[in-house]
């Protein structure tokens, strides 16, 4: 029998208990209803499949009642208009999105540690709005240590490196009951480079994916020597006493994740950005930002975002990483520099580790003003926690604004 039940009034389960509604729905999806709780949109793909041999998913399935409801709850009404590309963000750099009428993520991580709860949806509730795909920037906790518990409850496809898959397909062999997913295999950190750039076509009634794979975010501290220096701000800490992680539980999960990926430095498992089209539309998403500068690999990843199809739109992008120890704000300019998209929307930057997330207002101001700097500065819609997790982003595909590219960027005749 499915654990389905909320008798248990021990207060120590207290937390289990909030989630069984959740739990509870992705669990009748994933075992009770004796069919493929992805809905078929495997399209044919099984287990781990190398990008070159990758089958299109299908066009968004149908749902039954129960995702419906779980998705108007959650994300309100008409998520997956296909008129629109809509995004919520639910921390970090973690999005829900909608585009061409299916429902995906980008990245898959419930922010938990010292805190609990401060981000108003969590691992179960993403399994239960029953996403297609998740798209992983890269496999560090703080990213991917979900992707296995969503993927093993909603059957989506995981879109990620070689490491990260196996860490997911580890994690969703723990739960009571799972699905198989299968696995998009973009590559590892050295394969098949940085700087490297392909199309992949994950849907079959959508444009062609343009995967960029990128250098992780890094302190360098020669860069000291050169006139760098660190970000200084001032770290939310009251946020974290107000929404404290007491669940040890939860505690032993986020130490058991700590590790994913190699923890700091380049992931084993690559770091990818995503570039979407549909209609006038292009999103790029990328979950950190790495040094680009003069060398091969930067100028490579540089001509490689000036030179993205359609140009950019809009630019989901990590504004805060290791780099800004030694550089700044220096390299997180440089992506959206290199993109030149119409509008910017930064991520990475909310409270979700102690000191490391400083919540978004300790960036805001720097951010504008680095953003100022640039030739052709793009608008700026400033995600700020929490009032702006789930509240949806949403674009018009066919608004006229789209037909127009960035000033500056390659689409204008620019660079």
């Amino acid at each position: 029998m499915l654990p389905c039940g909320n008798d248990n009034e021990n207060d120590e389960e207290s937390t289990m208990n909030r989630r069984w509604p959740w739990i509870c729905a992705a669990l009748l999806l994933a075992a009770c209803s004796g069919s493929d709780p992805a809905g078929g949109v495997a399209g044919g793909n099984v287990g781990d499949v190398p990008a070159d041999a990758w089958q299109p998913l299908p066009p968004a399935p149908r749902l039954g009642p129960e995702v419906l409801a779980a998705r108007e709850a959650l994300l309100g009404p008409d998520a997956t208009d296909p008129s629109k590309v809509k995004l919520w963000w639910v921390g970090v750099s973690s999005f829900v999105a909608s585009m061409g009428g299916h429902l995906f993520l980008f990245d898959a991580w419930e922010p938990l540690g010292l805190q609990a709860d401060y981000v108003p949806i969590g691992r179960d509730e993403l399994a239960a709005i029953r996403p297609e795909a998740i798209l992983v920037g890269h496999g560090h906790f703080d990213h991917a240590a979900d992707a296995g518990h969503v993927a093993g409850l909603s059957g989506a496809a995981l879109v990620a490196g070689g490491t990260v898959c196996a860490t997911a397909r580890a994690r969703a062999a723990e739960l009571p009951a799972s699905v198989d997913f299968p696995c998009l295999l973009l590559g590892d950190r050295d394969t098949p480079g940085v700087g490297s750039v392909r199309s992949i076509r994950i849907w079959s009634d959508l444009p062609p994916v343009t995967v960029i794979q990128h250098p992780h975010s890094a302190a360098d501290p020669s860069d000291l020597l050169t006139g760098g220096l660190p970000l200084v701000f001032v770290p939310e800490i009251l946020v974290y006493l107000e929404n404290l992680n007491t669940d040890p539980q939860e505690t032993v999960r986020f130490v058991d994740s700590l590790f994913d990926d190699g923890l700091v430095g380049q992931p084993e498992g690559g770091t990818w950005m995503y570039q979407l089209r549909v209609g006038d539309f292009s999103l790029l998403w990328h979950d950190s930002t790495g040094p680009i500068g003069d060398d091969e690999v930067g100028e490579t990843v540089r001509e490689a975002l000036a030179a993205l199809p359609d140009c950019v739109d809009v630019q989901a992008g990590a504004i805060v990483g290791f780099g800004m120890v030694t550089s700044g704000l220096r390299d997180s300019l440089a992506y959206v520099d290199a993109a030149r998209p119409q509008l910017s929307i930064p991520s990475h930057h909310d409270a979700w580790a102690p000191v490391v997330g400083g919540g978004a207002s300790a960036y805001e101001t720097q951010w504008r003003n680095a953003l100022a700097t640039l030739p052709h500065p793009p608008e700026l819609d400033y995600l700020r926690d929490p009032q702006d997790y789930l509240v949806p982003r949403v674009y018009d595909i066919d608004d006229p604004r789209w037909k127009s590219p960035a000033a500056g960027s390659r689409c204008a005749g620019g660079r």
